[in-house]
């Protein structure tokens, strides 16, 4: 059968007005790889800091991935013998489905045969793109792989954009998470404390990427999941960090329990919670804490600090710095309308760790 010559165009899956940019009006080509014959290709794109870097690859049939660029992807692939035209192409591609925030598709041409690409942009709960799944050649017959934005705002609350594919009930785009509370939920998480430093207000780490494992609502089950984390600004000027999470459990073997977890789960003394902080953002991070309905809230949001008490806290702050373990009774509540809570806490410093660490042992005063 004979193709249609010249150039084709990109179109999008619904009506509606394009942008007004270059990107809207310029057609694109993707040549198909050498062969004559449409190979299937599916990569996970983020553009988690928008227009200010270049889309990376962090997932593929190959597997995952840190932060590939695309012309090393595409060229890892086999789509071309050379780079960087299809490189480009699927650039620009991803790049309208960005801009517009809808699907796009693209047809590729070579020689003798037509194929296709789509782009896919999954949109976090601010409405910013995070990534774009892009597919090229026909995929009948694939499960989707699971994806979820997630966004930290400047309070550390972590919101959750619309899934793709069926994601664990904590992924909810109804629901909100402290990240000490998301934390809670990690068996195993790579890099933990790299991850933290995102969230440094004096020297923040700008990237991070890697594996955590999490307990299914099927306590028999655990979900592999892939993140990649940017610190970027939203449109108030104001610090966030936007991730996408992709639940690889069906094609890559999850890691074993996290030594973090374990170590305070087996130290925690009965009736107590426990914790790890990061000195140098205050984060309070690998969680292990029984349930109790006074502090249910703290899971959902930051709780407030009685203001006589805020010396006494910086006070254990700064000792702990010094390497010095202290103790302090604080009085917490989460809503204005609140009685104030007794919160009893043991710090001691760790030093063992790249960043400086602090160990909280903490229980709730018995009421009267």
């Amino acid at each position: 059968m004979t193709t249609a010559q010249g150039r084709p165009n990109i179109t999008r899956s619904s009506h509606g007005a394009r942008a007004n940019s270059d990107l809207a009006t310029r057609p694109i080509d993707l040549p198909l790889a050498t062969g004559g014959s449409t190979t299937s290709h599916r990569f996970l794109v983020e553009c988690l800091a928008g227009e200010s870097l270049e889309p990376t690859v962090i997932l593929d049939g190959e597997g995952p991935h840190r932060f590939h660029r695309l012309f090393r992807t595409f060229r890892t692939a086999g789509l071309a013998h050379v780079v960087s035209r299809p490189a480009d192409a699927g650039l620009h591609l991803l790049t309208r489905a960005i801009v517009e925030r809808e699907r796009c598709h693209g047809d590729l041409y070579d020689r003798e045969s037509v194929g296709s690409a789509t782009a896919i942009p999954i949109v976090g709960p601010s409405g910013v793109v995070h990534a774009v799944r892009l597919d090229i050649g026909t995929h009948q017959g694939d499960v989707e792989m699971p994806v979820v934005p997630v966004e930290f705002d400047a309070e550390l609350i972590a919101r959750f954009g619309v899934p793709h594919g069926s994601v664990p009930a904590l992924f909810a785009s109804s629901s909100t998470w402290t990240l000490p509370a998301l934390l809670e939920q990690v068996v195993w998480l790579d890099k933990r404390l790299e991850l933290i430093a995102l969230f440094d207000p004096g020297d923040p780490e700008s990237r991070w990427c890697g594996s955590l494992v999490i307990e299914d609502s099927n306590p028999t089950k655990r979900r592999h999941l892939w993140m990649a984390v940017r610190s970027t600004t939203d449109r108030h000027g104001e610090r966030v960090a936007r991730g996408i999470i992709a639940d690889i459990t069906d094609t890559t073997t999850a890691p074993s329990p996290d030594p973090f977890t374990e170590h305070l789960s087996t130290r925690t003394p009965r009736g107590h919670g426990s914790a790890l902080m990061d000195l140098r953002t205050t984060l309070m991070h690998s969680f292990y804490c029984r349930d109790d309905p006074r502090m249910s809230f703290w899971r959902h949001r930051n709780p407030q600090t009685h203001p006589a008490d805020r010396f006494a806290l910086l006070q254990v702050l700064s000792d702990l710095e010094q390497n010095r373990p202290a103790q302090l009774a604080l009085r917490i509540r989460f809503e204005d309308e609140d009685p104030w809570i007794t919160l009893h806490v043991n710090c001691t410093p760790l030093t063992n760790y790249p960043r400086p660490q602090a160990n909280i042992d903490f229980w709730i005063e018995p009421p009267n």
